[in-house]
């Protein structure tokens, strides 16, 4: 089996934003277990793992309660998503910016009232997060030939957008930016591909996927979300990747024209 990303050189390191505690691990974790296989470097930036916003709004308030963990949520969710890391041998790193649920607009009315709400452009004054979101990554110690890896934001999440844009109007001279495909969404919506862009699918075994599956499953508090028992999770997953790989089982990246 050829490695995972040949236009990258041996032990470069690779930088994943995921949106939530669970994004990177859902959408490319496989890709993930390879990638410490071959010896890179790996880090999973989270960008909205910050503390909630007191207090909850009664959708927030809902979440919460379906989530467990009370006033300590996100905290529980930071541990869950550290569990994970360690199965995938891959760091955590946790940004303190607040999840959509808990912010609010100018006039202090809370931005999600009701699902829907997750599932729209961003707001106006949700902007600010791209710029904040930019000025984090700037900050970042980066080598030559660096891999920085975001959601394509299918499925049409506000928190996957503004990510999304983020990279899009970020460069740095010795970064080479990517999008991965946002999973359980990615299952529901074809996918056209990027504009003049290119794809690039990375080859899976089972143990990876095996692995990527228990990863999901350390996320206590959001897989029963997606998925009705822990079998399905394998299932479904598998069943993603040989689609994704054209009957090779596989998670597909996709390059903005060089």
């Amino acid at each position: 089996m050829p490695r995972a990303f040949p236009f990258v050189k041996p032990a470069t390191r690779i930088r994943v934003l995921s949106p939530h505690l669970d994004d990177a691990v859902l959408s490319c974790g496989g890709a993930l277990h390879r990638w410490r296989r071959e010896g890179h470097p790996v880090e999973v930036i989270t960008v909205f793992a910050g503390d909630p916003i007191f207090p909850l709004s009664p959708f927030a308030q809902a979440l919460h309660d379906l989530w467990g963990g009370g006033e300590e949520a996100m905290a529980m969710r930071r541990a869950e998503d550290r569990e994970a890391m360690a199965l995938l041998q891959a760091t955590p790193i946790h940004w303190k910016f607040p999840d959509t649920i808990y912010r609010r607009d100018a006039r202090g009315q809370p931005l999600c009232q009701e699902r829907e709400d997750l599932f729209r452009p961003p707001h106006p004054d949700e902007m600010v997060w791209i710029e904040r979101i930019q000025e984090s990554l700037t900050a970042l110690s980066w080598e030559e030939g660096d891999l920085l890896l975001a959601p394509l934001a299918l499925g049409g999440h506000v928190d996957h957008h503004l990510v999304r844009m983020a990279v899009e109007g970020w460069q740095h001279p010795k970064v080479l930016r990517g999008f991965y495909e946002d999973f359980p969404y990615a299952e529901w919506e074809r996918f056209p591909g990027l504009p003049d862009g290119r794809s690039h699918c990375v080859e899976l075994t089972e143990e990876d996927l095996e692995v990527k599956a228990k990863a999901i499953r350390a996320y206590r508090s959001q897989w029963p979300i997606f998925f009705a028992t822990e079998e399905e999770i394998l299932e479904r997953i598998r069943a993603y990747a040989h689609r994704a790989g054209d009957g090779v089982p596989a998670e597909r990246f996709w390059f903005p024209p060089l």
